[in-house]
């Protein structure tokens, strides 16, 4: 392996989300692996689609590059000839203890408020390398979106007050929002389940709302902008790092006190040449080429074992139960899901042989 990334749980929503799936979908021509304990298996899904992601079980792990986010419990267990520790919070205003080790080459942050306030806490000067960005093609859906945890920190009780205000006023409004949170306020919210990417979404909106408490970056924020839908906001202290302005937003005090749902209604900023802040991840990552989407395309043949079954499971692909000796084929990533890496942690095949392609043979003139 040459660049891992290792991030401990992968969760249905959230920002180091949101920067694994960028960073895979940007750089997937070179080697990168991550590396989790837990992970949401539709997150997985699509990460897969650009990098390899293995399953972390105590193995030792030898790579070139190791990126860490947060979580730098297996930092023992990783060789590498450079440690990189992501920043991706404010630690100042969330009051996350800061992980550091001596192992650590050097910290990257994704913002400059990100990077002060790791340094404030540690006295460590962190690089800022911005998060990596690859917004998908929008269509039209939506007027207020938003996407997000509903605590208070990340400003529910803020979107109660708006939500209220516009009611009070007699403004129409329909407001989704992408949670995992099941107790919302039906009264003034429609509640989604998390998708993998809402871009479709907050391109037809009228604004992207995030009332938040404090963000070390904001991707919601950044994305609803790089398609040109605007901004409700609070006034947190990264917004002129990332872009954010009067002209292209509406932005609200923390106390809510200058809420105007009038002009909010009737004033829709215009977003133009908008520019996200340009990402320096790939100055640290080894430009080795990747042969993933090679080994994705390999085939397997293998032997069924007595868990089908024991378990009475039905092979999706073979719709059947298939008797243990039975043999088949399988893709590599079908075959890393039937070795273990599954929802039950279960066995259900060995490997009998890798099947390799046959080469065409070439004309008389040698194509």
């Amino acid at each position: 392996m040459t660049n891992i990334f290792y991030f401990r749980n992968i969760s249905k929503i959230g920002g180091i989300e949101t920067f694994l799936y960028y960073m895979a979908k940007l750089y997937s021509i070179y080697d990168i692996t991550i590396i989790y304990k837990q992970a949401d298996e539709e997150q997985l899904k699509r990460l897969k689609k650009y990098v390899k992601c293995i399953k972390y079980y105590e193995q030792e792990i030898e790579c070139q590059k190791a990126f860490f986010n947060y979580n730098l419990d297996i930092i023992d267990k990783v060789k590498a000839k450079e440690y990189y520790q992501i920043i991706h919070g404010d630690y100042k205003a969330t009051g996350i203890s800061c992980n550091t080790n001596p192992k650590i080459t050097k910290y990257l942050a994704v913002s400059k408020i990100a990077a002060y306030s790791f340094f404030e806490e540690t006295g460590i000067k962190p690089e800022t390398i911005y998060n990596p960005l690859s917004i998908d093609s929008p269509k039209k859906i939506l007027k207020l979106i938003s996407a997000t945890r509903l605590t208070n920190e990340k400003g529910y009780n803020r979107m109660i007050k708006l939500a209220e205000e516009l009611t009070k006023n007699k403004i129409p409004f329909e407001w989704h929002v992408f949670t995992n949170k099941s107790d919302i306020n039906s009264d003034f919210f429609i509640a989604r389940k998390p998708k993998l990417s809402i871009i479709d979404y907050i391109a037809e909106a009228d604004y992207l709302v995030q009332l938040s408490d404090s963000e070390g970056y904001c991707y919601s924020i950044v994305e609803a902008l790089s398609i040109e839908t605007p901004v409700i906001c609070t006034d947190i202290p990264v917004l002129k790092e990332i872009g954010v302005n009067k002209s292209n937003s509406y932005i609200i005090n923390m106390d809510m006190s200058n809420i105007d749902v009038n002009k909010i209604y009737k004033e829709i900023p215009k977003v133009e040449n908008y520019k996200a802040p340009k990402c320096m991840l790939i100055n640290y990552m080894d430009k080795t080429k990747s042969i993933y989407q090679e080994e994705r395309k390999m085939k397997y043949e293998v032997e069924a074992l007595d868990t089908y079954k024991r378990k009475k499971i039905i092979d999706v692909e073979l719709n059947k139960i298939p008797y243990e000796g039975e043999r088949f084929i399988v893709t590599g990533e079908r075959l890393e899901t039937l070795l273990g890496n599954n929802s039950k942690n279960l066995t259900f095949v060995k490997v009998i042989k890798e099947i390799k392609e046959p080469k065409r043979k070439k004309n008389a003139k040698g194509k």
